[in-house]
């Protein structure tokens, strides 16, 4: 059985200068920004109505920057995300990985969402999530990003279990 994605849900992309990128990606490209996280180096941003599309972080050391797979001194795609559309699904999802021997990675609670981190067979990193209702309203208010590990044995945020509308 394969796991059933809603879309790509955002890429995260590692850049020389994150202000020039910033700029770019909402003055030409017409993303809209939705915050800025210093502890991490991210700048988010979406397209209209969406949580977030692009994510973008500087590099450690911008004019010593490579192109390979790993490390933070890299410029490229860190990785892909694939949303999906409910918390079971989710889970399906990592069933599904463990049933095909893909190594997990780490499992995070990212405050708007939590997140299954994997590797496609070339090394390239992958990311499947399920994002919270309220995940633009969170992102819009400075949710604070904190990278929480988590296990499906933790249940769900009250407020994350049900979608409004």
């Amino acid at each position: 059985m394969a796991v059933k994605l809603e879309r790509i849900g955002h890429c995260a992309v590692r850049v020389r200068d994150v202000e020039r990128a910033k700029r770019f990606y909402i003055d030409v490209l017409g993303f809209r920004f939705m915050e800025q996280d210093p502890d991490h180096g991210g700048v988010f941003m979406s397209l209209p109505g969406d949580g977030h599309t692009i994510d973008i972080s500087p590099l450690d050391a911008p004019e010593a920057a490579g192109t390979g797979l790993e490390g933070r001194d890299r410029v490229g795609v860190i990785h892909i995300a694939f949303k999906v559309g409910s918390y079971e699904a989710l889970k399906d999802a990592y069933e599904t990985l463990m049933a095909h021997g893909v190594e997990v990675l780490r499992l995070m609670d990212h405050i708007s969402q939590r997140s299954i981190y994997f590797r496609d067979p070339d090394g390239n990193g992958l990311e499947i999530y399920y994002e919270y209702p309220n995940a633009r309203e969170l992102f819009l208010q400075g949710r604070g990003d904190q990278d929480l590990p988590f296990t499906f044995d933790d249940p769900l945020p009250e407020w994350a279990q049900t979608r409004s509308e």
